[in-house]
């Protein structure tokens, strides 16, 4: 009888242990099991943020660069405006072919003003170089030798380019006083001068107040610097 209660004691307790080790294994395998999903999940959001982070970096140098390559855009702009305002500038020292044809029917009226004869004044052929045409007159002329030399500085007063070329200088006959002069005057003529300054009209008057206000901006600073400098 006791022997057979002391027997069903040690099976009850060998139940009980075995029914624990089997909760303790599940309950190990079910930690190990939420420290992996844990893991993962944070291995997963690392990546995530990383890639996030990386985008987030792409993104903001591309925004840099976009930023660089506007103001590239607007200097380069700025630079081609004061390039093509500074041609149009250069252009005010050469004729348009209205204005050649201008200061040619003017060369009577100074000849005239230094008494100085015109004997023949006659265009001759045109000829290119490079963007501009160069315009020739071909004169003669009788005057006094200090009347002719006044003749040509009025000529010379022009705000355009010309050049005399080819001149000949002889006396009127072996005992006069008169010499007569052979010669070519060129002047630099640009075909559509009148219209490029007719299309940026707007541009030039921009451009010109522009330079105006730089002058006198330039101006202040200068009697600034004097002023302290005393």
């Amino acid at each position: 009888m006791f022997g057979l209660k002391k027997n069903n004691v040690k099976s009850a307790q060998d139940e009980t242990l075995v029914d624990h080790s089997k909760k303790i294994a599940i309950g190990t395998f079910a930690l190990i099991f939420v420290v992996l999903i844990v893991i993962i999940l944070e291995i997963f959001t690392i990546s995530i943020k990383g890639a996030q982070v990386k985008k987030i970096a792409v993104g903001e140098n591309a925004e840099k660069k976009s930023q660089n390559i506007l103001i590239q855009m607007a200097k380069i702009g700025k630079d081609t405006k004061e390039i093509e305002y500074a041609f149009i500038k250069s252009l005010r020292t050469i004729m348009s072919p209205m204005e050649f044809q201008s200061f040619k029917n003017s060369i009577s009226g100074l000849a005239n003003k230094n008494n100085v004869f015109i004997a023949s004044l006659n265009e001759g052929k045109p000829f290119k170089v490079s963007d501009y045409m160069v315009h020739s007159i071909n004169f003669e002329a009788v005057a006094g030798y200090d009347d002719y030399v006044n003749f040509k500085k009025d000529i010379s007063n022009t705000t355009f380019r010309i050049n005399f070329d080819k001149e000949i200088i002889v006396r009127e006959t072996p005992t006069s006083l008169s010499i007569k002069v052979n010669g070519i005057i060129h002047a630099v003529v640009y075909e559509t001068k009148d219209k490029l300054f007719e299309e940026k009209k707007k541009f030039i008057q921009t451009m010109q107040l522009a330079e105006e206000k730089k002058i006198a901006r330039e101006k202040r600073l200068r009697e600034r610097k004097q002023k302290q400098s005393k």
